[in-house]
């Protein structure tokens, strides 16, 4: 039989996707209202929103719109998404000239993430495409269209016409969406779009029912559901164990199943637009930030290009669809500039700091509090939320947020009554370091011997020579102790490493405890597949 490749769009759709336990957001819930009066809208607080949709109805009389007040600082979003440098980022843009110059972040510069074709978006790039006021117009509106059922429900000839001459047009098929959708409370016009996005008309390999090098014949997996890896054919033998798993061994089940997977991951816990499921910002759920369906940062506008595309193709641009439209508070004045492809220049207005110590340091519950949350490692790159302007207990303890999306307060640097002066977190971005750290401080990635014996008495960051927090100063300790990452204890993190945690997730072969305290990369007290990504993109960005 031959193979039949599937589309690369798929691949780029599916590599990008994060894991639902990548972030773990324990950041406070807000009070969220919506309205529908448009002429309320306080053009003070959220300037041109209001003469933008006014704009847009006059040209689609039968749009409504709806406006989310997220109760959220604009400054606070900013900085919640633009995290994960040198790790894994929450949001990427495509490698290429199209979206070089000031889309690229330039802490991480060019360094490749994911499949190596994705750059870390940059602070300017994040500000352009979370700034609603940049996409209300006839092109990019519909990452906005309410993805939720509307109970006036929908036309079956307007999915017919959407889904003529692809591998979906048929009856049975078009009834089994508009079935599925008012069950499970989506928009099938939203799902058939989606669809045609990532599978393309003709459909690929995953729906065709043939399976792949005589594997899985017979089974469906209509919106690439587990379709992940490295290469073509594991993406799709992954993606046809999963329908396997799920049972999905006609398309009018693998449509039902999928579509339920996308209501109950998204829509049912609020984030009813494509907007929201790039960005967090609807806290239905009681959280915010965390979960997000994919890095790709022109994904929501992508998709929603192509379903308006769809629309126009078959002349039903104008129905009667709704719009939800995010407002935060203390917006810019003016609508977010789009990035410059050719300027380099990028300024970053987020408190990023640089972890300078020798092996880790711990996050606390509360400064110098008893709880430890996670831990910081060497040259990790951490977002500071709050910095302290007193000290507890002889140090500033500031309030930083790691990649991961865990929360706590670490120490900026040593005791007062420390005979050696360090700064722990060193500011990378455009705020000015400590004044009072001024002509003392010390940035070298090593601590003296002086410096690594005093930090183990306070007992707040490790060293490589002292595998625990007492309180020896002897500093003739010789104890080996590894970088986290190093799961083989080789003195190097490769492939080798990763591998080793994906067999302990999957069950094939278990850690011991020694190889599981370098294998839990983030800190959490617990091996996932947040670990095996941290681990994966940390070698691909050396």
């Amino acid at each position: 039989m031959r193979k039949k490749i599937i589309p690369i769009l798929i691949i780029i759709n599916v590599l990008i996707t994060l894991s639902l336990s990548m972030f773990n957001y324990n950041v406070k819930a807000v009070t969220q209202t919506t309205g529908t009066d448009i002429s309320k809208i306080d053009t003070s607080k959220y300037p041109g929103i209001k003469e933008k949709i006014e704009t847009l109805k006059k040209s689609h009389p039968n749009w409504n719109f709806k406006i989310l007040y997220t109760g959220i600082e604009w400054s606070d979003a900013i900085k919640y998404e633009y995290t994960g440098h040198g790790s894994s980022p929450k949001n990427l843009v495509p490698a290429g000239s199209s979206y070089g110059g000031e889309w690229i972040c330039s802490i991480c510069g060019n360094t490749a993430y994911d499949s190596g074709s994705w750059r870390c978006a940059s602070e300017s790039a994040i500000k352009y495409m979370l700034d609603p006021r940049t996409s209300l117009n006839t092109s990019d509106i519909f990452q906005f269209l309410q993805l939720s059922y509307d109970s006036n429900g929908y036309s079956k000839e307007v999915l017919q016409t959407m889904l003529k001459d692809s591998f979906l047009d048929n009856d049975i098929y078009i009834d089994t969406i508009l079935q599925a959708c008012k069950i499970y409370n989506v928009n099938p016009y939203y799902i058939a779009a989606r669809i045609i996005q990532e599978q393309g008309k003709s459909g690929s390999t995953l729906v065709k029912g043939q399976g792949y090098n005589g594997q899985y014949e017979g089974y469906y997996n209509v919106f690439n559901i587990g379709a992940t890896g490295s290469g073509t054919e594991k993406v799709i033998l992954n993606g046809l164990a999963k329908a396997k798993s799920y049972g999905w061994n006609t398309m009018e089940l693998a449509l039902d199943g999928g579509i339920k997977i996308i209501a109950q991951s998204y829509i049912a816990v609020g984030q009813a637009t494509m907007y929201f499921q790039k960005f967090d910002v609807e806290n239905s759920d009681g959280k915010l930030y965390w979960h997000q369906y994919m890095q790709n940062i022109m994904a929501a506008q992508s998709e929603g290009a192509t379903l308006k595309k769809t629309l126009t193709n078959i002349n039903a641009l104008d129905y009667k669809y709704t719009f939800i439209i995010p407002v935060y508070e203390n917006m810019p004045k003016t609508a977010i500039s789009r990035p410059s492809t050719t300027k380099t220049t990028n300024s970053v207005n987020s408190d990023l700091v640089k972890v300078n110590v020798t092996s880790s340091i711990k996050m606390r519950n509360e400064p110098n509090g008893s709880s430890i949350v996670g831990y910081l490692y060497k040259g990790e790159i951490a977002t500071r939320i709050e910095k302290a302007t007193t000290k507890v207990n002889g140090t500033y303890w500031d309030k930083v947020l790691k990649g991961n999306g865990t929360i706590g307060y670490v120490a900026r640097c040593t005791y007062d009554y420390e005979s050696s002066y360090k700064e722990y977190l060193v500011a990378l971005s455009n705020q000015s370091s400590n004044s009072e750290n001024t002509g003392n401080s010390d940035t070298s990635t090593n601590n003296t011997n002086t410096t690594s014996n005093t930090t183990n008495t306070t007992g707040d960051t490790t060293s490589t020579n002292n595998t625990s927090n007492n309180n020896s100063t002897s500093g003739t300790n010789t104890v080996t102790t590894y970088e986290k990452g190093d799961v083989n204890m080789d003195a190097k993190i490769t492939s080798s490493d990763y591998v080793l945690i994906k067999n302990h997730i999957m069950g094939t072969k278990l850690l011991s405890e020694e190889a599981k305290k370098y294998a839990d990369y983030n800190g959490d007290g617990k091996i996932t597949s947040s670990d095996y990504v941290l681990i994966k993109n940390y070698i691909m960005s050396k």
